[in-house]
């Protein structure tokens, strides 16, 4: 009777081993990362940028790597968030915005609305210190325009921040011309733009597939 009796290095075997698994976290990392960006990011900028025809907005779209480090782990996660969630949020969800308690109108600022510091428009009390008093035009959806007189080419508007634009909807009321800056409205219905849901759904069903191909070194 005879044995077979290998010498195995046993660290040499480990660390073979350790080499392998390091190797296929790596390509599970790239593969994730790229997907991600392919799958969510770039979809998710493309609808947001259809939506509201806006080139900032979609920028608004980020995405992380986790663990943020290069570790080597079989599981990385990719995360898609938004710098502006209050907006996609309402205009996925169908939502409707209504005045705070004791406060009869929301005011949404026009384009003609200057903007402050960090590039926020300026409230309407701001607004009015700027240009004076608003005359308020009833609209046909219940409504009001929050007017200012500010003539066009004022130089005395532009100093205080007065709208480069003439009159919105026609603003006159035999006063002569005025600007709009504000639109009052009882509450603002914001219908459905986005699918984000959606996408995430389909990214992670094609993300299955992207991770086997990593894994089997495809």
């Amino acid at each position: 009777m005879s044995l077979l009796k290998l010498d195995v290095d046993r660290n040499a075997v480990s660390r073979a081993l350790e080499e392998e698994r390091v190797g296929l976290a790596r390509r599970v990392r790239v593969a994730t990362e790229k997907a991600g960006r392919e799958l969510l990011v770039e979809p998710l900028r493309a609808m947001t940028r259809e939506a509201f025809d806006s080139r900032k907005l979609p920028t608004t779209w980020r995405a992380r790597l986790y663990p943020e480090e290069a570790r080597h782990t079989l599981t990385p996660a990719f995360f898609a968030f938004s710098k502006a969630p209050a907006i996609m949020t309402a205009f996925e969800n169908d939502a409707t915005i209504q005045p705070l308690a004791g406060k009869k109108y929301l005011w949404i600022p026009t384009e003609n609305v200057p903007r402050g510091r960090g590039g926020k428009r300026l409230s309407p009390r701001e607004v009015m210190a700027r240009v004076g008093k608003f005359r308020f035009i009833p609209l046909k959806n219940g409504g009001f325009l929050a007017v200012a007189q500010a003539a066009r080419g004022s130089r005395r508007a532009h100093r205080r921040g007065g709208a480069r634009t003439p009159t919105i909807g026609g603003a006159k009321n035999g006063k002569g011309e005025g600007v709009a800056f504000f639109v009052l409205k009882k509450q603002v219905r914001l219908r459905k733009r986005l699918d984000i849901a959606g996408i995430a759904d389909r990214a992670g069903a094609k993300y299955s597939a992207v991770y086997q191909r990593a894994a089997n070194g495809s």
